[in-house]
């Protein structure tokens, strides 16, 4: 197509500079060339009627590499066109990835919120009521204590340790403490230790 389009537009560009120049196709042509066409013996009609042949020729070849030209410019634009949408989908597909992984690092930051202070986030501020379940002799590395509540919390530093009088279902508070986390309190006696949810 492409070697058609260039030799259309030689022609073309060779028949509109001879029409420039005023100089028929006949005119142009060399008795050299004349005799090797074949066309040495034609009469003066007959050399017009080649020249309006020619002529009509490098109108249509014009035509044709017009034609040729925008149906290339048009594939090309076509092409760009795909390639620039293509570009935006590759964006409009990156931000959606971008919100996903937003939302699943603020869960993940959340979960691991959550883990950290034994409670879901909306109940920081819960200040929880409970007891001890059965006999209670006090803490030392990771205690479990499990409650009546049905929650389940345990000792977070293990270097602390109290030892007490035996007792029995005795009453706790857990509140949540300063700097995040939370603190479990023993009855009225004062004393208290980190501590984390586990249940």
């Amino acid at each position: 197509m492409k070697k058609i389009s260039g030799f259309l537009l030689v022609f073309a560009t060779t028949m509109g500079a001879l029409s420039a120049a005023g100089a028929s196709f006949w005119q142009q042509l060399t008795s050299e060339e004349r005799r090797a066409a074949g066309v040495d013996q034609l009469t003066p009609e007959q050399q017009a009627a080649l020249d309006q042949l020619a002529g009509r020729f490098a109108r249509e070849g014009a035509r044709q590499v017009r034609e040729a030209a925008k149906t290339e410019v048009s594939e090309q634009v076509k092409a760009e066109v795909r390639e620039q949408v293509k570009a935006e989908a590759r964006e409009e597909a990156k931000a959606e990835v971008r919100e996903d992984v937003k939302r699943e690092l603020k869960a993940e930051q959340k979960a691991h919120e959550e883990a950290k202070s034994g409670l879901p986030v909306d109940e920081k501020n819960t200040i929880i009521h409970s007891r001890i379940v059965g006999k209670f002799h006090g803490w030392s590395g990771g205690t479990v204590f499990h409650l009546e509540n049905g929650q389940t919390w345990v000792q977070m530093n293990s270097s602390d340790s109290l030892w007490v009088p035996t007792m029995e279902n005795p009453d706790v508070e857990i509140r949540p403490a300063g700097f995040g986390g939370w603190k479990l309190f023993l009855g009225e006696k004062g004393f208290w230790l980190h501590v984390r949810r586990v249940k």
